[in-house]
């Protein structure tokens, strides 16, 4: 952490240029002798430019994030046709190393600092700067105490205890003491500092692209949402008491509808003519939530009976395609206009033969998941998971004959349907080699899909099935079919599983699915031994191995899941090792995950 934190005076001069690419109607640079940190802070321009700076600088982060919430899970298979990525093939082969640059941290902990440096002087700010009102600096906190905390929770959840402050840094000096703290303990500060802001964010702001591109309620009780599902499986795998799992699942239901509350109100308070408010085009599908309505696909029905062999998926060409739909509630833009560019999307999930990641169908894990009575009527596998039989040059000659899936959603490809089989004969004409597709936190169908689960915890079996239901249909090719022509058990364990199956199909791709692989290994915990740091409670092997053999061993690591079982061993191998150089510019007090301790770097003390 030390090496990462430092941001110099010099900086805030790069970093308000860097915020002028996309908020120039905000900012106004000062005369370079201006910016000194201890004369930086007289005015709401200098706030709002370190607070854009913290997107702008997350933006650089999602390589990481992706990699991090992604890359392990049944979702992907590794990618043969491309032996450059020997990294990526290791990590998800269960040999992560912590010479690997992309456990590097730094960039996360840098937008955390501009976070803390925006909260540190806003009251000071408000004090100079007679245009700025307290109800303006209110909002901004809370927006900048919700981007915090989505920073620190992607960290516990990739690494599980970090070094945790919510202090400026500096200077190198001030970070040399820094050690772990626990993941439970970061997610309880978390919880607890996100809570009292909720609600006091702005709803929406004057432009659609910062109204879907910045923090807003409908993304703060987002968050809380999924705070409280992870919190709620930590406590449960640790033998918590029965109330307080409860407790976690009913703020899960609480704060879902808040956010989808939030998230009608703030598409209504949008300009009519941005988005298409034909009611027709909307339905909740019997998903029996508020504010809960689905863009429907609307010329389904035509090519279900054979009427015709064009796919237009509107939910897809809304959500991801075109961006900033209905149903979105937090996503970083990207555009041509000032050549913004989210070039990771492309290069991990298909441009030409650059691509890294195969995605999973093959198709046994979405097989699984889907069931095979509906997967030739569900759309999303053709969308996400586009086939291309041949590995072309850059003059699209063919290099290589093989059967290559990659992902389409983030790549603004076209395509048409000539039979009504599977995505073998759904045929692309790949994306540009410059994507500009925002990426994703929060979208509708995600929280309702939390929301699922945790209804599930509560033994609400019935309204857990129905959520389901509902986002299936609006992907079936009929819009009617789902889970009432499907068995299955009406149990907890079964509708967890439900609920997994289908997060692994509507959020393909989206850098979810090992995050949502180590909450059900957390939430199922036991083991056979005691934590390594918590030997209070067990280690979680259990959990690691319901985990493998319930959905790893389905796809991809069906021939592998025994040996993972090992690799992984107990909670702390569903983490990421701590990146060598962090380690080594702390003076090694913040101590190696355990289960990755074997470092093959050669300055680390005995």
């Amino acid at each position: 952490m030390k090496r990462i934190t430092y941001i110099s005076s010099i900086t805030f001069l790069g970093l308000v240029c860097l915020s002028m690419l996309s908020c120039n109607d905000f900012l106004t640079l000062y005369p370079q002798d201006r910016v000194v940190e201890e004369n930086f802070w007289e005015d709401k321009n200098d706030l709002e430019g370190v607070r854009y700076g913290a997107y702008m600088q997350m933006s650089n982060t999602l390589l990481n994030l992706a990699v991090w919430g992604d890359l392990r899970s049944d979702a992907y298979h590794w990618n043969s046709h491309n032996p450059n990525s020997n990294d990526y093939k290791e990590i998800m082969l269960g040999n992560p190393d912590s010479t690997m640059s992309i456990f590097d941290w730094g960039g996360v902990y840098t937008t955390i600092n501009y976070c803390n440096k925006v909260l540190s002087h806003g009251e000071e700010v408000l004090s100079k700067d007679p245009q700025f009102t307290p109800t303006e600096w209110q909002q901004m906190k809370a927006e900048m105490t919700g981007l915090r905390a989505l920073n620190y929770f992607y960290l516990i959840r990739s690494f599980k205890d970090i070094p945790f402050t919510t202090t400026v840094i500096n200077s190198d000096e001030d970070v040399h003491d820094y050690t772990l703290t626990s993941q439970m303990e970061v997610l309880d500060w978390l919880i607890n500092d996100v809570t009292p802001v909720a609600g006091l964010a702005k709803s929406r702001f004057p432009s659609e692209k910062d109204t879907k591109g910045l923090i807003t309620n409908t993304t703060l009780y987002a968050l809380l949402a999924e705070m409280h599902l992870w919190r709620g499986a930590l406590r449960e795998g640790r033998n918590y008491p029965e109330s307080d799992i409860l407790e976690d699942a009913n703020k899960v239901i609480e704060y879902g509808q808040k956010s989808l509350d939030a998230l009608a109100k703030q598409n209504e308070q949008i300009t009519q003519s941005t988005f298409d408010r034909n009611v027709n085009k909307k339905d909740d599908f019997g998903s029996g939530l508020t504010n809960a309505m689905l863009i429907k696909n609307d010329d389904m029905q035509n090519l279900y009976n054979g009427n015709s062999s064009s796919i237009t998926v509107n939910s897809y060409s809304s959500i991801f395609k075109t961006g900033n739909s209905e149903e979105s509630m937090f996503e970083l833009q990207y555009s041509t206009t000032d050549s913004r560019y989210s070039n990771f999307m492309r290069t991990l999930w298909g441009y030409n033969a650059s691509f890294n990641f195969q995605i999973a169908t093959s198709i046994e894990a979405v097989r699984h998941a889907v069931g095979s009575d509906l997967l030739d009527k569900d759309c999303r596998p053709w969308y996400s998971c586009v086939d291309e039989k041949y590995l072309f040059t850059a003059t699209r000659e063919i290099k290589t004959q093989g059967q290559l899936y990659y992902c389409a959603k983030w790549l603004s490809a076209s395509f048409d349907k000539s039979t009504s089989n599977l995505c073998t004969n759904v045929i692309s004409a790949v994306g540009t080699s410059n994507s500009t597709a925002n990426w994703i936190f929060y979208r509708m169908t995600d929280v309702m899909l939390m929301m699922a689960e945790a209804y599930a915890i509560t033994g609400e079996y019935e309204k857990c099935r129905n959520i389901v239901d509902a986002i299936q249909k609006r992907s079936m090719l009929d819009q009617t079919t789902g889970l009432s022509n499907k068995t299955t058990d009406n149990n907890k364990r079964a509708c967890i599983i439900l609920v997994m199956n289908e997060r692994l199909v509507e959020l393909l791709g989206e850098g979810k699915r090992w995050f949502d692989l180590v909450r059900y290994a957390e939430r199922i915990g036991g083991g056979y031994n005691d934590d390594p740091r918590e030997p209070q409670y067990k280690d979680c092997a259990e959990g690691v191995k319901d985990m493998i053999e319930t959905f790893m061993k389905n796809g991809y690591y069906s021939q592998l899941y025994t040996t993972l079982i090992s690799r992984i061993q107990n909670r702390y191998g569903l983490y990421c090792p701590i990146y060598y150089r962090e380690r080594s510019a702390n003076h090694y007090l913040i101590p190696q995950n355990p289960v990755w301790s074997r470092e093959k770097v050669t300055d680390i003390p005995k």
